[in-house]
């Protein structure tokens, strides 16, 4: 089997689009990416899930089953084989990789050199150092109230060891709803590429990227990659002002695109007539359109 194998290249514009099926495939135009560039890319990726499981640790929770062992440190072990300068191991890690261990892989292989996620699936993200000292001195003092104040942005941010940060999210932009309600979730999902929403993510990821000396998320050479289950109904892949995302289409070395159309399917709202190949068909659009 040949990398080629794994995904579908296309130049639009002068733009290098990649597509593949499976999210983890990725990893192979990425590793073509980084021999291509000669240094490690960031990664900004756009995704209905975080995708930040521990590379092979579903793998080395199947090995270890039967014949017993540390699954974690054999996870560990095998990311150490990745050589993404070599084909064959490249092909290798892919088979062996697990959904959604494909960011965890990468960053700690040097193919990346680091993520920023924006997804719609985990409201916290990486905890800033201000709230788990919040979140430290409140369970600490229960139940007293907290002598720290509620942590406001902008925070700070400890450097993680994989590399990847999962930026935070409250809900859609302008949302006052107490509690939030099945609306929130439709209102937020139809807006994650409209620039006021995209806008707030880069404002949130680069006080996360400060803290590693990135000022901000297109500061240095970043690949751009789109899992189409982002998109869970027909206003989400058709923006009232695309102006933010066009720019971060622009300006990417590269697009990486996650078709996962069992997962769209899944994820679409009530009602959408929507699969992987509409949202593709438009996400192309959007593309040829940036470009220009």
């Amino acid at each position: 089997m040949r990398l080629s194998t794994l995904f579908k290249h296309q130049d639009i514009g002068g733009k290098t689009v990649y597509v593949v099926d499976d999210h983890h495939y990725a990893l192979a135009p990425w590793a073509l990416m980084r021999r291509q560039m000669g240094r490690a890319p960031n990664l900004i990726t756009l995704d209905h899930h975080t995708d930040v499981h521990e590379a092979f640790l579903g793998h080395a929770h199947l090995e270890t089953y039967e014949r017993g062992g540390d699954a974690w440190a054999l996870a560990r072990d095998l990311v150490k084989r990745i050589d993404w300068q070599n084909d064959q191991s490249l092909l290798w890690a892919i088979e062996h990789l697990r959904h959604d261990e494909h960011i965890d892989a990468a960053t700690l292989s040097g193919v990346l050199n680091y993520a920023f996620c924006i997804q719609l699936s985990d409201y916290s993200g990486n905890p800033s150092i201000e709230q788990q000292a919040y979140d430290a001195d409140r369970q600490a003092r229960w139940p007293q109230p907290p002598t720290l104040p509620p942590p406001c942005r902008p925070m700070t941010y400890g450097i993680p060891g994989n590399h990847i940060f999962v930026i935070s999210h409250d809900c859609a932009i302008g949302c006052n709803r107490m509690p939030h309600n099945d609306d929130c979730v439709v209102e937020h999902g139809n807006m994650v590429i409209e620039s006021i929403y995209l806008d707030d993510q880069l404002a949130r990821g680069a006080e996360m990227s400060r803290c590693v000396g990135i000022e901000h998320l297109e500061a240095q050479p970043y690949i751009l990659d789109i899992d189409l289950d982002v998109f869970h109904s027909r206003q989400a892949i058709g923006p009232a002002d695309s102006t933010t995302f066009y720019r971060l289409i622009r300006n990417a070395v590269a697009i990486t695109v996650a078709t996962e159309a069992e997962c769209v399917e899944d994820l679409k709202f009530d009602g959408e007539a929507i699969d992987a190949s509409f949202l593709l068909a438009k996400l192309i659009d959007h593309i040829n359109e940036a470009i220009g």
